[in-house]
């Protein structure tokens, strides 16, 4: 998540690369534009593939013009899975129990069921379990509508995440929306989220929402040095979108963020969220002030002697960087210190408390 926030921040910078390399292929461009046209969620669709030429304009990762083949190869895949999906018929909602589709090899249906709005109309849903040559065990989800008893098509679908749980129903201004959580793989936790408008009846009924732009506002509505690097906690309640998220500083490890904790709070225009306020909690600013100073340096102590305790000498200078940064830390001496400081103000509960807590985690 942090990798996408810096990207999505400097694209305007990245322009003079472009005149460095050869414009994308041609049969990139008509790759894309076959995914697109194809693809019930087209506007993420564009947005990961203006991510993925900021890449190759910059040259790095590997990407670069040598990319296209393989990015192409990618997107032509996807335009046929998806055009296979829309051709699909579902001849009763009953066989939503066994996977539409061949999206998913191994495929399992985890799940099924539907949504009703207040006028009675119904949106089925399938969440799927499977893998795929190309990204491994993966999840998706499948939207379907129809009439009555009879038949159903999927309406919108996606594979790129994880895990995907049971989608939500959401009322706000008059309108319906559809909010599928997911999420994806890796340490970044990055969120696979999917919200739609639902309209019934109309031809285009579901129509996706863009829940990823608003992040690059998010930036200047933190205080100095907090970031997010990974996926927030989305809430989809009845007339309202919230999430909640840890905040990151510039010296934490990726596993251990210090920076306390942010709830956004969102607003859907034109088919987008947008971020309508940020209420963050800094805890260190918090424990700083009621808390004594020499315990709270202790806390701070404990916590990177458990980041760099816990982190990999994979070369030299990587372990030269690790034991110079435990003996400055005086990691060997910090149980110790802990121990003596919970015997210290043993006659104060909440600080006791604190102490323990601090000292059981990482343990």
């Amino acid at each position: 998540m942090r990798l996408l926030l810096s990207v999505m921040m400097v694209l305007g910078a990245a322009a003079p690369a472009v005149a460095q390399l050869p414009p994308p292929s041609a049969e990139l461009t008509a790759a894309f534009e076959a995914a697109r046209d194809t693809s019930p969620t087209a506007p993420q669709l564009e947005a990961e593939q203006r991510q993925w030429l900021h890449y190759r304009n910059l040259d790095e990762y590997g990407y670069g013009a040598d990319g296209d083949d393989e990015r192409a190869q990618e997107l032509t895949r996807r335009a046929q899975r998806d055009q296979a999906l829309q051709d699909v018929t579902v001849t009763s909602p009953d066989a939503l129990g066994a996977c539409i589709g061949s999206a998913l090899n191994g495929c399992s249906s985890r799940a099924a069921g539907w949504l009703s709005s207040p006028d009675g109309d119904r949106l089925f849903w399938q969440l799927q379990d499977g893998v795929t040559d190309e990204n491994g065990i993966t999840g998706g989800f499948m939207l379907l509508s129809g009439g009555g008893t009879g038949p159903v098509r999927p309406r919108a679908w996606a594979f790129e995440g994880w895990r995907y749980e049971a989608p939500t129903l959401m009322i706000v201004e008059g309108r319906m929306y559809v909010a599928v959580p997911g999420r994806m793989q890796g340490t970044g936790n990055g969120n696979a989220d999917a919200v739609f408008r639902w309209s019934p009846g109309a031809a285009e009924p579901l129509v996706q929402v863009d829940n990823w732009s608003w992040r690059d506002q998010l930036a200047e509505r933190l205080p100095a040095g907090l970031e997010v690097w990974k996926g927030v906690d989305y809430r989809y309640g009845d007339g309202e979108v919230w999430a909640w998220t840890k905040l990151w500083q510039s010296t934490d490890g990726n596993c251990c963020p210090s920076g306390g904790e942010a709830t956004l709070g969102f607003e859907i225009r034109d088919d987008a969220l947008v971020l309508a306020g940020v209420s963050v909690n800094e805890t260190l600013r918090d424990a700083a002030m009621t808390v004594p100073a020499e315990v709270f340096a202790w806390m701070g102590r404990k916590m990177m002697c458990d980041h760099w305790q816990g982190e990999e000498g994979y070369d030299a200078d990587r372990q030269a960087q690790i034991t110079a940064a435990v003996r400055d830390l005086r990691c060997e001496a910090e149980p110790a210190d802990g121990a003596a400081l919970k015997v210290k103000y043993a006659d104060n509960a909440m600080l006791t408390a604190l102490i323990a807590r601090t000292q059981a985690n990482g343990a």
